[in-house]
């Protein structure tokens, strides 16, 4: 008898030390679905705010460049880019000729590092380039480099502090639940240290 009840809480232990486990497993998995949810979430918001705003360029150059008002152009270009994702902006013709761009703006080329190793001047940059229509016909092009380092940084900071909040919950979480096994593993047990369990059994043996 002594035997088989020692069996079965053997199997009993390893069982529940396995569904911990799995348990813990899925909890960490979860949570690092949680975190990439968050970066495609962002990534999404960011693509949505830079979509909406060269558009919204592309449409005001529309009467500019019918007008040939480089003065307005030249305005609008200073105005994008003092935008706080925004680095610089340029108008061109529909033929790619520069029309106006903004103060310290840079080529295409500079800021898609061609010329540096491995396009390093182009970390944390984003390039758009948006067609001017005019009558159903294309007269133009918006194109305006944004820095979406600055733009993700402030939602990176707030993630990330989500995310080390998460793992903290599930640390204590995982605590809570050890030190309340070894409560009621204490309680179990009489003063004298017998276990209650072996002390009910104990008469059904000797009938």
């Amino acid at each position: 008898m002594d035997g088989s009840l020692f069996s079965f809480r053997l199997v009993a232990r390893i069982t529940t030390m396995l569904a911990i486990a799995v348990m813990f497993v899925i909890t960490i998995q979860n949570s690092v679905v949680i975190s990439k949810g968050n970066e495609r979430i962002q990534a999404n918001q960011l693509e949505t705010l830079t979509k909406v705003l060269i558009t919204q360029a592309a449409l005001s150059a529309s009467s500019m460049i019918v007008d040939q008002d480089q003065e307005r152009l030249l305005a609008l270009t200073n105005q994008l880019a003092t935008e706080r994702l925004v680095f610089d902006a340029s108008i061109y013709d529909s033929e790619g000729v520069l029309f106006a761009a903004s103060d310290a703006a840079l080529s295409v080329r500079e800021v898609l590092g061609l010329d540096t190793p491995l396009h390093t001047a182009s970390i944390g940059r984003q390039q758009l380039v948006e067609p001017v229509i005019h009558d159903g016909s294309v007269i133009g092009f918006v194109r305006i480099s944004f820095e979406t380092g600055k733009v993700t940084a402030i939602s990176d900071h707030h993630y990330r502090k989500s995310d080390h909040n998460m793992y903290w919950m599930l640390l204590m979480s995982f605590v809570s639940g050890v030190l309340l096994t070894l409560l009621l593993r204490r309680k179990a047990k009489n003063p004298t240290g017998e276990n209650l369990l072996l002390q009910q059994t104990e008469p059904s043996l000797d009938e």
